[in-house]
């Protein structure tokens, strides 16, 4: 058996264990510091626990909870807030994450291990016979693994917030379509930031760079609009032509799935050049996805993400 490495808490001299059943009502992942804090802070007022008090409250053994997961690591924080914006019931929960995604796990998902487990063990006792080549045809025996695995991709599809329609129609048969797939129709949404712009300092074939780089007021870079545009196109048709910056973003965040797409861009708005961030929407963010969005976002936007690809030659500013 393999070692296993948990974190965890242990209680001193414990006389009984009285588990409640805890139903989650959301699962809410924590960035950057933000799980340490609630951790070593638990009796701190969090966001998410006031914009969700509503879902937490104890109705006989039953306690309705929202489970924190750290998205730096694998345990969480369960936790009934009994109305308030703090973490007044709580408990930690070590690898939260791998429970969590054993409870999203479909139906064929779970057939497909079983079956996977049982080759396993066939393998094993054989092993144990004498045998010690396998051909994988030999072991499947008549189980149909094409087909579960497309039924396990079918029903993965259907609870995706961004696809209006999913259907599994597996015949066997080379050439025809195993399942069809129905997006939802998108809306655009626009996020702006102001940019920090600066000139390239000018260089002489005899004395090098002369100067250093020079801060720009954005008025006075409008005319490289499109410029920049065209660059940042040309960029993204060669490495995120479909998602864009989406292409980076957490996999199990429900704002993966609800936002398509986003490209940056850079557009001229009141006399000024600004940022702008283009997204495709097939589902509407809670404030606390917008939130968590835009902090992202943000992140992106202050590590310069244009800078890293554009150049602005003094020549240009105008």
């Amino acid at each position: 058996m393999k070692k296993l490495t948990i974190n965890s808490t242990l209680n001193h001299k414990a006389h009984t264990y009285e588990p409640m059943q805890i139903e989650v009502e959301k699962v809410i992942r924590l960035y950057g510091k933000r799980f340490e804090q609630l951790k070593t802070h638990p009796l701190d007022d969090v966001p998410e626990l006031i914009e969700n008090r509503d879902l937490m409250y104890i109705e006989g053994n039953t306690a309705h909870c929202i489970l924190f997961l750290n998205y730096n690591g694998n345990d969480g924080i369960l936790v009934e807030a009994e109305g308030c914006g703090y973490a007044r019931k709580s408990q930690f929960i070590p690898n939260a994450k791998a429970i969590v995604e054993q409870n999203e796990f479909t139906s064929a998902e779970r057939k497909l291990h079983a079956e996977l487990k049982d080759m396993a063990e066939e393998i094993a006792k054989l092993a144990h016979a004498g045998d010690t080549h396998f051909v994988f045809e030999d072991v499947l025996g008549n189980t149909d693994l094409r087909a579960l695995m497309i039924q396990s991709v079918a029903e993965m599809l259907s609870r995706r917030a961004d696809l209006a329609e999913v259907k599994d129609h597996y015949l066997d048969i080379p050439g025809q379509a195993d399942f069809t797939v129905t997006a939802k129709p998108t809306q655009e949404m626009k996020l702006y930031c102001p940019l920090t712009i600066y000139a390239e300092p000018q260089y002489d074939e005899e004395e090098g760079i002369i100067g250093d780089y020079e801060d720009i007021p954005s008025r006075d870079a409008c005319d490289c609009e499109d410029e920049i545009n065209e660059t940042l196109q040309e960029y993204n048709e060669k490495n995120d032509a479909h998602r864009g910056l989406m292409e980076y973003y957490d996999d199990n965040s429900p704002v993966n799935e609800k936002i398509y797409s986003a490209f940056p861009s850079v557009e001229v708005r009141d006399g000024e050049l600004v940022g702008v961030l283009t997204c495709k929407v097939a589902e509407p963010l809670t404030d606390n996805e917008m939130a968590e969005f835009k902090s992202w976002w943000a992140g992106q936007a202050s590590d310069g993400y244009v800078s890293k690809r554009i150049m602005l030659k003094r020549s240009r500013m105008c």
